[in-house]
């Protein structure tokens, strides 16, 4: 069924692994693919998207929430409060300035993301006319629970919330229908500098590369786009991965290089090793 290169300690052990993976309970401390909940906050500075959800989240807390428009929306006063708040590029912030008369909550994509993943995390909730935060969502705002806050967050966005609406220009949903087989792969590829270009068929399994490239609808579509979009900028925002040149470049790109980052070592484990261990 896999047809990854073989691994030591026999063919059959892994591929029970690989299908392990594909069936797992992201949920589960003991299954073959787990997420460290025991980190802290200085280990996440890095996490832009943890980051910004938090700083959402100890916004909602700070008054009686925020106030929904008609469609659902986070109203424009609390958007502009936010604006200067969220960890953002500053290429990012400045073109939104030169673009936007007024900002609405889609136009600063960034916070309209962690008010849907927070929903996603049941974080927060919309109730009438105002986002609530939950009681689930205050309890993991103490400084102490940051390692649960990030690891809902994160299952949240990888399982609950649907990776096609973050990047909608390309419809690829195998992608994140076996992403814990293309995190365990990336795993062992990608512990030094490695480059984007040509990673999807190392880290994809064969029939999630073929749907990748049979999405590819324009001639100037590349593999490394629509991997970078589900997969790879999702990653670096939560401080998983890194670029080898760090600069103002909202994107990763054919070639730049990246590389796993302590933070993911620290958070992410599987059941298997070489040589068929667990």
């Amino acid at each position: 069924m896999i047809q990854f290169a073989p691994e030591p300690g026999g063919r059959p052990t892994f591929d029970a692994f690989c299908r392990g993976l594909l069936t797992a309970d992201w949920e589960s401390a003991s299954g073959p693919i787990r997420f460290c909940p025991n980190l802290t906050l200085s280990e996440l500075a890095d996490a832009d998207f943890f980051i910004n959800s938090r700083l959402f989240l100890t916004a909602l807390a700070e008054g009686t929430g925020a106030p929904a428009t008609a469609t659902g929306n986070l109203n424009r006063t609390f958007v502009h409060s936010m604006f200067d708040r969220l960890k953002l590029p500053q290429s990012y912030r400045s073109s939104i300035r030169d673009v936007c008369k007024v900002v609405n909550e889609q136009d600063l994509w960034p916070l309209h993301l962690v008010r849907v993943v927070g929903e996603c995390a049941g974080l927060v909730v919309r109730r009438k006319k105002s986002f609530l935060l939950t009681k689930l969502g205050r309890s993991l705002l103490p400084d102490d629970q940051a390692g649960s806050l990030y690891r809902r967050l994160f299952l949240a966005y990888f399982r609950r919330f649907d990776l096609h609406y973050d990047f909608h220009l390309r419809d690829a949903p195998g992608i994140q229908q076996t992403l814990a087989v293309t995190l365990w792969r990336l795993g062992t590829v990608a512990g030094d500098w490695t480059p984007v270009l040509g990673l999807a068929p190392k880290i994809l399994l064969p029939g999630v590369h073929a749907q990748l490239r049979a999405a590819m609808t324009s001639p100037h579509d590349t593999e490394e786009w629509i991997l970078c979009g589900y997969v790879l900028e999702p990653l670096s925002d939560f401080g998983l991965i890194e670029p080898e040149k760090r600069n103002e470049r909202p994107c990763l790109a054919d070639h730049d290089r990246i590389r796993l980052t302590s933070l993911w070592r620290k958070f992410v484990a599987f059941g298997y090793q070489p040589g068929g261990g667990n």
